[in-house]
């Protein structure tokens, strides 16, 4: 089969969508297929990378959009159009096109040639942050925010019309049956949605990977975050409650994509939190390759998330996977996952730090409850792939014999 992606974020970027579009296409290259990934540079300090290259196995082609959605989709220059994506899709004429994401270019610049697109269509959905904040057009509009207003409106309309584009796809493709995504489809009543959960890396499931009950004996222990820098991740947080706590011989690691704003004002809070003579430390993390991401796992003893929303995080599926103990707020599917702790606020979060830090067999016991979950079900990448790989040879030969 020829297969197209089209998906905002690709790598090197390191975000959970561009970690499962990855996996899934370098996986369908792997057996064969010929796969497109067509993406963007994206907003932040990535318009430097090449229009086109190859990595994985698979051709990557890159348009230039400003996204300021839901007020404005803009590309950057003559080739970064609407229109120019709607040719690419013809020119390669895949006999499967991948739409990954609502509320961006990938979606919303397609749905003009949806009709006139004739191959397999699939939509893989990653939940919808602004669904149901209608409430918020009234808040904008109290604090005299006409603009915030109207941008609100926006969303809501956007919303009341998207089930109408999602059941022009042959299948949609939902991260969980706690996704937003999900809940919006089984409200809106549409019928051709499957789940597929996120897949762990094969290296979260090695023996040499796993946390042993020796590990978390140690003296020293050591607090994990793997999140880009950005309010919505809430890193500030958990640099306030670690900062708190009372612990000793502990380090907070941070891995996050890139330097920016929030990341400087987690350095000033450091400096104002911490004390020079504290045997404590915090590291910041920028750029780092999987394979440094993957030594951060397997040095850690507790995975912390602080994020204020999420759909289906792929970070906690692979500290669980590892056999690390986590501690997050409740976003997404996590409550769903057997032995994490969950938080709150800032007090909570530090108790939970405190009360693993002081109970080394809670810890373990939690991380082993964690990895037998995950490996309880199909979790690798190889799993996934089969079950798309699956799908698309079915629903291409159902269009085959209905021409």
């Amino acid at each position: 089969m020829n297969i197209m992606f089209a998906v905002p974020c690709y790598w090197p970027s390191q975000d959970g969508v561009t970690q499962i579009t990855k996996y899934l296409a370098e996986g369908l290259a792997q057996r064969g297929h010929e796969v497109l990934v067509y993406t963007s540079t994206g907003n932040g300090g990535l318009q430097v990378l090449p229009e086109k290259e190859s990595y994985g196995g698979v051709t990557i082609e890159r348009t230039r959009v400003d996204v300021r959605w839901p007020m404005y989709l803009k590309g950057r220059d003559e080739n970064s159009t609407r229109e120019k994506y709607y040719d690419r899709i013809c020119s390669f004429a895949p006999d499967v096109l991948v739409v990954v994401c609502a509320q961006t270019w990938t979606l919303d610049w397609v749905v003009p040639y949806l009709n006139r697109i004739k191959c397999v269509k699939v939509f893989y959905s990653h939940g919808y942050s602004r669904f149901g904040q209608t409430h918020l057009i009234v808040d904008k509009l109290r604090h005299r925010n006409i603009l915030g207003a109207y941008e609100e409106w926006r969303v809501k309309k956007y919303y009341e019309r998207l089930h109408h584009v999602v059941s022009k796809f042959d299948l949609a493709v939902y991260l969980s049956k706690l996704n937003s995504s999900y809940l919006y489809a089984q409200e809106n009543r549409l019928s051709n949605g499957k789940v597929l959960e996120n897949a762990i890396e094969d290296a979260f499931v090695t023996e040499d990977m796993c946390h042993t009950e020796e590990f978390f004996k140690r003296d020293r222990i050591q607090y994990l975050y793997v999140a880009n820098y950005n309010d919505n991740k809430n890193q500030d947080m958990l640099l306030k409650a670690f900062c708190e706590a009372e612990i000793e011989n502990a380090v907070l690691q941070f891995a996050g994509f890139e330097e920016n704003d929030y990341l400087a004002m987690l350095r000033k809070h450091v400096s104002m939190w911490l004390s020079p003579h504290s045997d404590k430390k915090v590291i910041f993390n920028v750029h780092l390759s999987r394979e440094e991401i993957y030594k951060l796992y397997k040095e850690s003893d507790v995975f912390v998330c602080t994020s204020r929303s999420e759909n289906c995080p792929i970070v906690h599926c692979e500290a669980a996977a590892a056999g690390m103990a986590v501690i997050s707020t409740d976003v997404g599917d996590v409550r769903l996952k057997d032995g994490i702790i969950l938080v709150e606020d800032v007090v909570q979060l530090k108790e939970a730090m405190e009360r693993l830090y002081a109970d080394r067999d809670e810890l373990y016991e939690r991380g082993a409850r964690l990895r037998a979950y995950m490996l309880g079900r199909k979790c690798r990448v190889q799993d996934k792939v089969d079950w798309l790989e699956s799908e698309l040879d079915k629903l291409c030969h159902n269009a085959t014999r209905s021409m």
